[in-house]
């Protein structure tokens, strides 16, 4: 049996939208804190890592790289994630990998041969959502580009495919009630549709696997504008 204690460590950063989410382990076993962090990224985020990584009995200098959520996502999270993010990078010397939030949303949902929606909360009643299917790698597959837009092009886009889609991450009661007539819209239960910091971890272990590291000083965040 392999010891997961000594297994590589990553560190994931999730503070693409209102909700923060960050996760500290292996690929096989990990520490996971999600809370709504609302617009208060800065103040929490460096003391929740740091409380992490305690109750994982690691130190900063323990972990092997870091995953950090580029987006898409609200101005203010992702810069305060990316920074912080860029910061154990550097000052450790150790890999950076960005990924999408949206794969992320995805990721636990790429089961068999169905599509799932990601949205995540853009404001003033829009979203921001894209299309997945599972790839041959298990990583998730884009059907489509990410879009800006209402809920009502989101339900369009799902009954154009003729076929059940799961969807899942950020939804207001409005966008689920507009969706829930769409015979093809399989809508993921509230309590289960949360980002899960796990995920990002495990796509960023994808990429260190591949040894697939972003230039840490050139990493920014993605908006996805409308």
């Amino acid at each position: 049996m392999t010891d997961t204690a000594v297994l590589p460590a990553l560190l994931a950063i999730d503070t693409a939208s209102a909700q923060a989410g960050i996760a500290v382990g292996n690929e096989r076993d990990a520490a996971t804190l999600v809370w709504r962090a609302g617009r208060s990224h800065t103040v929490d985020l460096l003391d929740q890592i740091h409380r992490l990584l305690e109750l994982r009995g690691l130190a900063a200098a323990d972990l092997a790289g870091v995953v950090v959520a580029k987006g898409p996502g609200t101005f203010t999270g992702l810069r305060v994630g990316m920074s912080i993010a860029k910061g154990f990078a550097l000052a450790l010397d150790l890999p950076l990998f960005g990924v999408s939030a949206l794969e992320a949303a995805a990721l636990p949902l790429l089961h068999g041969s169905g599509a799932v929606a990601a949205t995540i909360v853009a404001g003033r009643g829009r979203l921001v959502w894209a299309l997945y299917e599972r790839g041959e790698t298990g990583e998730p597959r884009p059907l489509a580009a990410p879009r800006n837009g209402v809920v009502a092009e989101l339900r369009d886009e799902i009954v154009a495919r003729a076929r059940p889609v799961a969807i899942t991450g950020e939804l207001s009661e409005p966008d689920e009630a507009a969706l829930a007539d769409a015979p093809e819209a399989r809508i993921v239960p509230p309590l289960l549709r949360a980002r899960r910091p796990e995920a990002l971890l495990a796509l960023g272990f994808a990429r260190w696997r591949r040894g697939d590291a972003d230039d840490a000083a050139a990493l920014e965040p993605i908006y996805l504008g409308r």
